[in-house]
């Protein structure tokens, strides 16, 4: 490695370190405003319920809770910050792992059968990847929930497997209805860019002199496209992991499934758990959801960054 490519690397990794380190500033500053904290309106003036010196104490007591690190050795509901984070972290990570590995597998040979030739006849392909993306993904995991509910409730198995519980977490088949519900959206995605991919490359002229040698639309794409799509679905993949943290908490809320989501939102509501627990638990989960973000968006930009240009002058 040269000098100059050294300090370009050394350059990124400086500027995303102060980038995440600006994030979980903010993320922690906003997450020590007290949770009562309101603003009321009574004709036509505004004012709040508590004063500003004891909103920024709370921020300081928050930051200082981080700092010395309090923050994973608080107890809550019998066992201590970290132990449960490193608990929920777990279940989490699994449905983010398989999920973006089904999306690839399903969304890939989607956007290959999607793609469509000179003509238009695979526009209804082609509508059936944009589709999923137009709708909510609460309603499409909620639509995934209700046919959950359903297979469960009449006992029906597919392809001989099954029927698989759709509510909690106490085994590894909890995770699939979470996993298929996490994974549409991204899979459609990936299909889009799939599809993107080969449509673009077969207006390309070693494509066109390869379909005139009588090369098969499937040999074309097998032998002459797939390295192109795997470029197209990595400069993607920040997209899709994006898409896929914004479903977490709602699918480990409908499913039950207990992992960082799901009680992001539980600390945040619950009555069950001492306000000043339940506060410091919501921070930590939310810092940890954000690092953890931030480290695979960093890792996937990486990739694209070293992959792509050796792709190009290839």
């Amino acid at each position: 490695m040269t000098f100059q490519a050294i300090k370009v690397v050394t350059k990124k990794v400086f500027q995303n370190l102060l980038m995440l380190s600006l994030i979980l500033v903010i993320v922690i500053g906003l997450t020590g405003i007290p949770t009562d904290f309101d603003i009321h309106s009574y004709n036509g003036d505004y004012k709040a319920n508590m004063s500003m010196e004891s909103i920024m104490e709370s921020i300081k007591n928050n930051f200082k809770i981080f700092v010395s690190g309090e923050a994973f050795n608080v107890k809550i509901q019998g066992q201590t910050t970290l132990e449960l984070l490193t608990k929920t972290a777990r279940k989490s990570s699994a449905i983010l792992f398989f999920g973006a590995i089904l999306a690839v597998v399903v969304g890939i040979p989607k956007g290959i059968i999607d793609s469509r030739k000179k003509d238009s006849s695979g526009t209804i392909k082609l509508l059936q990847s944009l589709i999923p993306l137009s709708v909510p993904d609460i309603l499409t995991i909620t639509l995934v929930q209700l046919l959950a509910i359903y297979l469960s409730k009449n006992e029906i198995s597919i392809f001989g497997i099954g029927p698989f519980p759709f509510f909690g977490d106490e085994t590894f088949s909890h995770a699939i209805y979470p996993i298929i519900s996490i994974s549409i959206l991204p899979a459609a995605y990936i299909a889009r860019l799939t599809a993107n991919e080969i449509e673009e490359s077969f207006t390309k002229s070693y494509i066109l002199a390869a379909r005139g040698k009588g090369c098969s639309r499937f040999q074309i794409i097998k032998n002459h496209m797939m390295k192109g799509i795997f470029y197209s679905v990595l400069s993607g993949f920040p997209t899709v992991i994006g898409i896929m943290f914004s479903s977490l908490i709602i699918v480990e809320m409908l499913f039950n499934f207990r992992g960082i989501g799901f009680y992001l939102i539980y600390f945040y509501t619950t009555q069950l758990i001492p306000p000043y627990e339940a506060g410091v638990g919501f921070s930590l989960f939310i810092v940890v959801l954000a690092l953890f973000y931030y480290l695979i968006f960093m890792i996937f930009n990486g990739l694209k960054e070293i992959l792509m240009p050796q792709s190009k002058s290839s």
